[in-house]
């Protein structure tokens, strides 16, 4: 391997193959600055001008200290496995680079940039022997679920890096079609989702679509969640208006019963009562659930008390059937 001295100005940082290049930080700028480069940057000869294959962030870094270049390594096709060397370029690059990475710990939003590469460079053929079999080792789920992602645009792979998507919700994403996931951008957005709450969330508008006919966006349009991102929110607050929405729209019946029995309770458990209410299952009997915490004998007392008075409330025949109870509105 042929050592070279290059000005960092004379290599291109933006080249497809480097796609794990991030800016340098401040740890990296200040080795560079008081030690110099203690490790080669790697590059492919060419015929014309060389080509990066790793070392982008020294490179970055050295383009601003005053009077550096970048000490490198040339990689010829000789110094290959035969199978590496008679690559198509831009898969020998991808190749070498991911190599040069992989002492790197790898994040689903790293796993699919190397993924889209390979794909666009070679397809999913060269994805899956170029790099799927470095980036997961037997039984690693995450790159199934990384072949799934790459059915999504990506413009989502964006959302997968800031941790405003899971990658474990690729398959519900790729089953949308283009004009919902459109639709639920601001919300794929605006919200940091769990695999689990975003499952939840399509489930209920893709269910509530399909019983009334229509389009999931146009459920969405609707249901008042679009409406939520721009009031200023906790994260936490907005998630679960989100959801609440959300679910209203699928359950508008079971949601209407909920709200109807919680102001039921209300009226008929006495303020500060650590007894707790809930309904049947669906509301399907007459029945509530009658639970309380008592750590010592007055606080037993008094959850008795409560129960008694809660026995005597005026609105208790109404929560005890209120799904038999016409609609007050």
């Amino acid at each position: 391997m042929q050592p070279l001295f290059l000005h960092p100005r004379d290599l291109d940082l933006d080249a497809p193959h480097l796609f794990w290049a991030t800016p340098p930080d401040d740890a990296l700028t200040a080795s560079l600055a008081t030690l110099g480069q203690t490790t080669p940057a790697l590059v492919f000869p060419g015929e014309g001008r060389p080509v990066l294959a790793a070392g982008a962030r020294r490179a970055a870094v050295l383009r601003v200290l005053r009077g550096r270049t970048l000490c490198a390594v040339a990689v010829e096709p000789q110094d290959m496995e035969p199978e590496l060397a008679a690559l198509p370029e831009p898969l020998r690059l991808g190749a070498v680079y991911l190599a040069s990475n992989l002492g790197r710990a790898v994040t689903d939003a790293m796993a699919v940039a190397a993924a889209r590469y390979f794909v666009a460079a070679g397809g999913a053929e060269a994805y899956e022997t170029l790099a799927a079999s470095r980036l997961f080792p037997d039984g690693d789920r995450r790159g199934a679920l990384v072949s799934r992602w790459l059915a999504l645009p990506p413009a989502l792979d964006a959302l997968l890096e800031a941790g405003h998507v899971p990658l474990g919700a690729a398959g519900a994403l790729a089953a949308l079609g283009a004009a919902t996931l459109d639709a639920l951008w601001p919300l794929l957005t605006a919200v940091r989702w769990s695999r689990a709450n975003l499952a939840n969330a399509l489930t209920w508008l893709t269910e509530a679509a399909r019983l009334a006919g229509e389009a999931p966006e146009a459920i969405l349009g609707r249901c008042g969640a679009l409406d939520l991102p721009g009031r200023g929110l906790s994260p936490n607050d907005l998630a679960a208006g989100v959801l609440a929405a959300l679910r209203r729209a699928r359950y508008p019946a079971t949601t209407t019963l909920e709200a109807r029995f919680a102001a039921l309770c209300r009226t008929v458990t006495p303020r500060g009562s650590k007894v707790r209410l809930s309904p049947s299952q669906g509301f399907e009997a007459d029945a509530v659930t009658v639970t309380a915490t008592a750590k010592s004998p007055a606080e037993l007392a008094r959850i008795a008390a409560d129960i008694a008075a809660m026995a005597a409330a005026p609105d208790l025949p109404r929560l005890l059937r209120v799904a038999h109870e016409d609609d007050p509105a």
